[in-house]
């Protein structure tokens, strides 16, 4: 596990720091717990480890499982912990990387994490450019065809992917979104390798995305990182010029989380064109004739004149 919370000794009588050991093994697991295994982590008797996993279960922070019997994070404790991504100790500094590499590339950033199967925004910056898209923060964004989406399922839980799989042929919302399971497979290889998500105009014709990956203090991938723009502005050849940028931030924004970054510059630098630079491959399995969008939908490359 990644924290440091302290294991019972024999003089800890404190039922909080007992509920808080159990509820941060349950949220460090990679999978549902039993109830004897958690016992047995926390060093605490069954019959305790009972009482307060009831007690945590009865106040949605966990739930179990009606069939196996396991323990896995709760809904509630899933809301608590994005409100503290947004509002923590880190938001200031995270804000101010956000609104620097908005400026530098003229465009919007989004921090972006996985909820419940479904995207949520923690934070975005505005781009302050007379043509920018125009995004609502309870707007429904589809994971399989947006970059912050594809970024956090080619790094996230195979389960969670094998149930995207399972929905296939997924939703086709432009000519160019990747609508079977094949083919969103290799393009969540190709993200794996590559580092970095693109979205090349699969959600909204007219918008292209780029998204980077940010760690937690175990290295885990916990969000992304992305840059939205017109495609009349920026090009999905312009939005890669600017990989480095993200990534620096990223990592920035990864140390805020506790992350273990390598060695950062002082500040975030612009890196110059290239020639070298070759566009990345996606899955060539598409739709044919895609389904308009959700009118509450995100609103594609807006012209809003200062």
């Amino acid at each position: 596990m990644g924290r440091n919370l302290p294991l019972p000794s024999a003089t800890d009588k404190s039922p909080i720091l007992k509920a808080l050991r159990l509820l941060t093994h349950i949220a460090d697991s990679s999978g549902p717990l039993a109830l004897a295994e958690l016992s047995r982590t926390v060093k605490l008797p069954k019959p305790t480890t009972h009482r307060l996993a009831r007690a945590l279960e009865n106040a949605g922070f966990v739930q179990r499982d009606p069939l196996t019997r396991r323990y896995q994070i709760g809904s509630c404790f899933e809301d608590v912990a994005l409100s503290a991504l947004r509002h923590g100790a880190s938001h200031g500094a995270r804000r101010l990387l956000m609104n620097e590499l908005s400026e530098r590339l003229n465009a919007r950033i989004n921090l972006v994490v996985l909820k419940a199967g479904n995207l949520s925004f923690v934070e975005w910056v505005e781009s302050t450019a007379p043509l920018r898209v125009d995004v609502k923060a309870g707007m429904p964004m589809p994971v399989h065809c947006s970059a912050s989406g594809k970024l956090l399922l080619a790094f996230g839980p195979s389960a969670v992917r094998e149930r995207i799989f399972a929905e296939a042929p997924l939703q086709a919302y432009t000519k160019n979104t990747i609508t079977s399971a094949r083919g969103l497979a290799r393009e969540l290889d190709t993200i794996r390798r590559r580092g970095h998500s693109e979205d090349d105009q699969e959600l909204l014709a007219g918008v292209n995305c780029l998204a980077v990956p940010v760690h937690n203090r175990t290295g885990l991938v916990v969000a992304g990182l992305a840059v939205m723009a017109p495609a009349a502005s920026h090009s999905l050849d312009r939005l890669r010029r600017h990989v480095s940028d993200l990534q620096t931030c990223a990592a920035h924004i990864s140390a805020k989380l506790g992350g273990e970054p390598a060695a950062l510059p002082a500040r975030i630098v612009s890196r110059p064109p290239s020639s070298s630079r070759q566009k990345a491959s996606l899955g060539n399995t598409r739709k044919a004739k895609p389904s308009q969008p959700p009118k509450r939908m995100l609103q594609s490359a807006k012209r809003t004149w200062t």
